[in-house]
């Protein structure tokens, strides 16, 4: 957006090329990851943090005018409760027993036991995401009390019941024929298919069980095209349809189904904006109710913790970047999260010293980001202070010059007026200008090409001598001023041949009388940078407020990093068959279904 925006104020600032904005505002990272094909995988070199973002938010803010829903305040519906509503669902055996695999595998990938188009954490991630909503996305038995799919389906059921009778307005203000809300469900790990067991499915049977009907119930992924969608959309604004199922991909941007939207029913994505796009389907103009639900699913003991955890630390970095309040110099590159060894590990073992982590390494990093700026700022007050004290001398000494001169001045107002010039004494200000313009104009003309001339007491006036310069450097003009005064007038040659005469005088008269003012206006910058000085020198030296809090958050991720690379290196074998990690791997392979890949990550 900076290059087509502002190239001129990249230019100025020495990074129009993209290697040199890269290299001022950007640090690179060179990973594997799974390419495009997702059958092979290749080295990408992409940002891992952003650094100098104040002058990026500076410069990109020149031209962007961004306006959050705080700012604009909005008639939107609250969100019930103040907050998103989170729906922890108790693990199964069998999903703490895979948990526990995904770490053996994480550790067999760590040690390099299988090669990385055999498994990587990239893979290990995404299955246990996939384990997460559902077991049988990866091939293991269902979760014998239902799982997140039944938990969603006992509340999405509820909802309906409860707001199947409101009645909604149609487009004309008038009250619609059909009752009922409308709640969307976001499912991004799992995708409707013809063939095999998905989650999608899975929520239809489990509400029909329920009592809510079929028929009222749609997926976003059967209106293909934009004749569907806007059919579909339109369904869904009458009430024909109570429960819209999609994903994000499908269902974010363009969906305009709000005014009946009553609850939103949401699993972990990848990116903060994914969230943002999600809740926006009802936290926006035109929605009828006076509030609405969001609510989340947390499979306990799954990857679902540290993916909202880590969602929700990254929004509130957009946000402040959106609106232009950033105090870090530097921050993450949000991109796709892939847990570590060590992180799965603490899942798997149900070690909740990982969340506590997190937050943890969060709170390190911003505390760090603080101290840099906290660091920067004072030897920025060091500098200002020695400027704005020598602005104060420099400021002094030209007052006491200009009020020097202003007490050698003498009266030239009325008939008093008398100017000299070129040895020659005028009376008349209309004679003395065009004296005083003529001489000029002549030197002027005699002035070499690319040249300056000075002229010093060309003439005399109130006391004061009168100098000037014929200058023909980059076009003729003439230079009249006052020494040791703030007089300096400038006026090219045709200017200057065209000067009405008594007016150059008159000018020049008024600028004189003023001197004494002029030395007052400068003793009074003098002591605005005295002041400005001091205040610098009050704030050197502070400490910073916040060193006791890093320091301890420091000793506590030492401690947290210490147990989990002792719960690490423990060689402890899991319960699990077949022995190695190469074999494990072919089971979970061999008993995994074929399935559709789904948005997001998908191997």
């Amino acid at each position: 957006m900076q290059s087509y925006l502002q190239p001129d104020v990249l230019d100025a600032a020495g990074v129009r090329v993209f290697d040199s904005w890269a290299a001022t505002f950007g640090r690179t990272h060179t990973a594997l990851e799974l390419a495009p094909d997702g059958a092979s995988y290749r080295m990408k070199t992409r940002f891992a943090r952003f650094q100098n973002a104040p002058e990026l938010l500076g410069l990109y803010h020149q031209v962007a005018d961004v306006r959050t829903a705080e700012d604009l305040g909005l008639p939107t519906p609250e969100l019930a409760g103040g907050k998103a509503e989170t729906v922890v669902v108790p693990p199964s055996d069998t999903l703490r027993r895979y948990v526990a695999e995904l770490a053996d595998r994480a550790q067999a990938v760590q040690t390099g036991q299988v090669e990385p188009d055999e498994d990587n954490m990239l893979k290990v991630t995404g299955d246990g995401r996939r384990a997460a909503l559902d077991l049988r996305l990866v091939g293991e038995d269902p979760d014998p009390a239902g799982g997140k799919i039944a938990a969603a389906a006992r509340r999405i059921a509820a909802i309906y019941e409860a707001a199947r009778d409101r009645t909604y307005r149609d487009a004309r203000g008038q009250p619609a024929p059909r009752p009922g809300a409308l709640q969307l469900v976001f499912c991004d790990v799992s995708t409707p298919a013809a063939d095999g067991w998905n989650a999608y499915d899975e929520l239809r049977r489990e509400l029909a069980r329920r009592g809510v009907p079929t028929d009222a119930l749609r997926y976003m992924q059967d209106a293909k095209t934009h004749q569907a969608k806007a059919s579909l959309f339109a369904a869904c604004r009458d009430g024909q349809v109570a429960v819209l199922i999609g994903s994000t991909e499908t269902m974010g941007v363009g969906t305009n189904v709000q005014a009946r939207l009553v609850a939103l029913h949401l699993d972990a994505p990848w990116r903060p904006a994914d969230i943002e796009q999600r809740d926006g389907r009802g936290l926006r103009q035109g929605n009828q109710n006076p509030s609405i639900e969001i609510v989340r699913y947390v499979t306990e003991g799954s990857f679902d913790t540290y993916m909202w955890q880590t969602l929700e630390r990254k929004a509130a970095f957009i946000s402040q970047v959106s609106a232009g309040n950033l105090a870090e110099r530097e921050i993450d590159d949000l991109g796709e999260q892939v847990l570590s060894f060590a992180e799965i590990k603490a899942l798997a073992t149900g070690d909740p010293r990982i969340m506590e982590k997190a937050g943890v390494d969060s709170d390190i990093d911003r505390l760090t980001r603080l101290e840099r700026a906290h660091h920067d700022d004072q030897q920025r007050l060091r500098t200002l202070r020695a400027t704005a004290q020598d602005r104060a001398a420099a400021a002094l000494a030209r007052a006491d010059r200009i009020a020097v001169v202003a007490e050698q001045t003498t009266d030239t107002s009325g008939a008093r007026f008398t100017m000299t010039v070129d040895g020659r004494r005028h009376t008349k200000r209309t004679d003395a200008g065009e004296h005083f313009r003529d001489v000029l104009a002549a030197r002027l003309a005699a002035t070499a090409p690319e040249t300056t001339v000075e002229h010093p007491a060309v003439a005399q006036l109130a006391g004061l001598d009168i100098d000037a310069h014929t200058i023909t450097v980059i076009e003729n003009e003439v230079r009249v001023l006052v020494p040791d005064t703030e007089i300096d007038m400038r006026f090219v040659e045709d200017e200057w041949r065209t000067l009405d005469p008594a007016m150059l005088v008159q000018r020049l008269e008024r600028r004189i009388q003023r001197l004494s003012d002029v030395a007052a206006s400068v003793r009074a910058d003098a002591r605005a940078a005295t002041d400005e000085a001091t205040r610098a020198d009050a704030l050197l030296g502070k400490p910073w407020e916040h060193t006791d809090q890093l320091a301890r958050l420091r000793r506590r991720q030492q401690e947290l990093d210490g147990a989990l690379m002792a719960t690490d290196r423990s060689s402890t074998p899991l319960p699990l068959e077949p022995a190695t990690p190469a074999d494990r791997l072919r089971k979970r392979l061999d008993r995994s279904p074929a399935r559709e890949p789904a948005s997001g990550i998908s191997v």
